[in-house]
């Protein structure tokens, strides 16, 4: 599938934890076909950051839009991996995904094998090792339809080819107009990306 034009405007966004101001006046923009890693060191507020685009925490101060509307008004055209797996490990890789999509079993049998879990489908999360798991909640990558992709490290735990894999995963969704923001301490070797560092606060 194509995308229609999608873009996401963040602008004057402060947001304090704590009672520390992790960013202040932070405006970004990225269009269609566009990627952005946010970097910075730990405590930054990286995956405040995603979370709040995700619209997982609400907006202290400034505005978020996505092609000019509020962003509570457009949820359904994000899709949020955290960086712990959002699966439930008492239940089969299958079940997981079938639980986080509504696509058909045919494509959620393509996504695990994409992912390198063919084999695995009636195997319970809990019976997987620490990079397996993050296989399986990143085949919803397989399998979804928005067009905004927000991953907090994706890339941990991964082994160099499932890591090649997710970049050509990544470049495929923005080369039909998809966007993606993500965070990772193993830049990605395969992505054209810009940065957005975090850390230095006004």
């Amino acid at each position: 599938m194509i995308f229609a034009p999608v873009k996401i405007e963040i602008s004057a966004l402060s947001c304090e934890r704590d009672d520390r101001l992790l960013f202040n006046n932070l405006s970004v923009a990225l269009e269609s076909g566009q990627i952005l890693r946010v970097a910075g060191p730990n405590g930054a507020g990286k995956t405040t950051l995603l979370r709040t685009v995700a619209g997982l925490f609400g907006i202290q101060d400034g505005v978020i839009q996505v092609n000019q509307l509020p962003l509570q008004e457009c949820l359904d055209q994000i899709i949020y991996i955290g960086h712990k797996p959002q699966v439930t490990k008492d239940l089969t890789v299958l079940d997981n995904l079938k639980f986080l999509t509504d696509a058909d079993e045919a494509c959620l049998q393509k996504a695990l094998d994409n992912v390198g879990l063919k084999g695995y489908h009636d195997s319970l999360v809990k019976e997987l090792s620490q990079g397996q798991g993050r296989r399986c909640a990143l085949a919803r990558l397989w399998c979804v339809e928005a067009p905004i992709w927000i991953l907090d490290e994706p890339y941990t735990a991964l082994d160099v080819g499932m890591a090649k894999t997710l970049d050509a995963r990544i470049n495929e969704h923005v080369a039909v107009g998809g966007i993606c923001l993500f965070t990772t301490h193993q830049p990605p070797q395969q992505l054209d990306y810009q940065i957005l560092e975090l850390g230095d606060v006004d």
